[in-house]
């Protein structure tokens, strides 16, 4: 399991170089001006997300180093740590007597999967969501009842899917055993009361919510002050659309049960449930997995449940297809796995066999999109001589955030970084791309021409759409002949480009190449006469 953790965290410290970009870039200004005005609880909630826990702890570091992103993705990774030991510790109580390697394989499919790894980088609240319910899924089954509550809040003050992940769990955890059929209406009331310490994440979101309507009142109502609910435009298509034919619910369903080698889990899950309708578990098998009120069926009743209404919850929010939306279901996905494992496969061998392939593939996906059945569901886009999954191929949306599936979105920053120091246009410069355009690239530190977070250090560069007009492009010229830039990033929409090439005279190419990733750079001569 260290060994696990050792490979996560390395991961992640390789890539301290990132500077947030899309919407990572919102979250660590997010963080700075939090860090920049006289302290506020509320000053920490990020995009009406009440994502006060996560931001708080991102924020300790920079009230002594502001603008530095090293330092929060090392908070991540320190707080992924603590979900991988915790998940570890949540596979040895849901399936005793079990061998150690399986153990730590299994925890190895939710450590080294592709989306969790690149969201520690990628600054995000679904990622810290995921990292807290983990943990309180830990205590609840450890029985450690405060501590459950306490992470729940945690999770419930990261992102508003962490309370509705508390309520589908807890409904879950009571369904499969506090219902037990095999207990007394009086054993069962007793459970209830020495569960009571589970209810105080709902006092407490109550409490909050009520202090916010007596003391800072939000004019959108009290609910938005818990959640961005004025983004959804129609809450009747929100809670009930489960219309398979809609695009961006499909697309969601192929990264919990199909991206990065997930489909590896689905099909083991999908042919454990076909053998269950034609074969019954003998009740030995329930005594040989240890404490019977915690065995195969009534562990197969939580993490069926649990499932069940996660994936219903991260489908709701339906505006991309960027995968750490669906985040917060993988590490019940990989649990149901296991538990379909261990259904459908008696021998060990086999199993520590086939969780090695699973294992071994989903650490590879990290660097390379070698899944081709995840290539060819989504269909793919040319980036040198790498294809890159099109995420957004369902709903031809824009390339943005989507692209975090794996850490190949990475060498789009790198390339560019790679381009201004080579080519250091002064300040002012013309730099146009395609219609990917949305908090990207980032900034560049002009002492150095090294990319940088701080805006206040940034070179102001003119960056645009390539369709931008003749006199758009004169106003931001200082002398005739002057040349403007080009960047064909392969994310984005280059027909621009050519139009560029029709209107104003080329001067050079150049091509910029890490590790067979592209970045093809075109330099045109501006001068007032057409």
């Amino acid at each position: 399991m260290l060994l696990v953790i050792v490979v996560f965290v390395s991961i992640v410290l390789s890539h301290l170089d990132f500077i947030p970009v899309w919407d990572a870039k919102y979250y660590l200004q997010c963080v700075e001006d939090a860090v920049d005005r006289p302290f506020d609880l509320l000053n920490f909630r990020c995009f009406y997300h009440p994502s006060i826990v996560s931001t708080l702890l991102w924020s300790v570091t920079q009230y002594l180093w502001p603008w530095t992103p090293p330092l929060i993705y090392a908070t991540n990774a320190l707080l992924g740590a603590a979900s991988i030991a915790a998940f570890y510790g949540l596979i040895r109580l849901l399936f005793p007597n079990r061998p150690d390697g399986e153990y730590v394989l299994v925890t190895a499919l939710y450590a080294l999967a592709p989306v969790f790894v690149a969201h520690a980088i990628f600054l995000n609240v679904d990622y810290s969501v995921t990292a807290f319910v983990v943990i309180f899924l830990y205590f609840l089954i450890a029985r450690r009842f405060w501590l459950a509550s306490a992470f729940a809040v945690a999770a419930m003050f990261s992102k508003e899917t962490g309370a509705t992940a508390w309520a589908v769990i807890m409904l879950a955890y009571v369904v499969a055993f506090v219902l037990n059929p095999r207990t007394s209406w009086p054993q069962r009331v007793a459970m209830l009361r020495s569960h009571a310490p589970l209810v105080a994440p709902a006092v407490v979101l109550l409490a909050y919510l009520v202090l916010v309507a007596v003391f800072r009142p939000d004019p959108a109502g009290w609910v938005h002050s818990y959640a961005p609910v004025n983004i959804v435009p129609n809450f009747f298509d929100a809670f009930l659309n489960t219309n398979l034919a809609d695009p961006d619910i499909r697309s969601l369903l192929v990264d919990i049960f199909a991206l990065n080698y997930q489909w590896l889990l689905t099909i083991v899950v999908v042919a454990a449930l076909c053998a269950a309708l034609i074969r019954v578990e003998p009740q030995n098998r329930i005594e040989r997995d240890g404490d019977a009120s915690i065995g195969p069926p009534r562990r197969g009743v939580f993490l069926g449940l649990s499932m069940i209404g996660l994936v219903y919850v991260v489908t709701r929010y339906r505006f991309s297809n960027a995968a750490r939306y669906v985040l917060l279901a993988s590490p019940v996905m990989i649990l149901v796995f296991y538990h379909a494992l261990l259904f459908l496969v008696r021998s060990h061998i086999r199993r520590l066999f086939y969780l090695s392939v699973c294992a071994v593939l989903v650490l590879l996906s990290n660097f390379r999109t070698i899944d081709f059945v995840s290539r060819s569901i989504f269909g793919t886009f040319a980036f040198g001589s790498h294809a890159l999954l099109d995420m957004s191929s369902f709903t031809g949306k824009l390339r943005l955030d989507g692209m975090v599936y794996n850490l190949e979105f990475l060498q789009l920053q790198y390339l560019f970084g790679d381009m201004v120091r080579d080519l250091r246009p002064r300040p002012g410069s013309i730099l146009l791309m395609g219609n990917a355009i949305y908090n990207f690239p980032p900034g560049v530190d002009p002492r150095d021409y090294e990319l940088t977070a701080n805006p206040a250090r940034a070179v102001p560069f003119f960056v645009a759409r390539g369709d931008v007009t003749r006199d758009v492009l004169a106003s931001h010229v200082q002398r005739d002949g002057e040349p403007f830039f080009y960047m064909a990033f392969p994310h984005a929409d280059n027909a621009p480009l050519q139009s560029l090439l029709h209107d104003y005279a080329l001067v050079a190419t150049k091509q910029y190449e890490r590790r067979g990733y592209t970045l093809d750079v075109y330099i045109f001569r501006f001068t007032f006469k057409s």
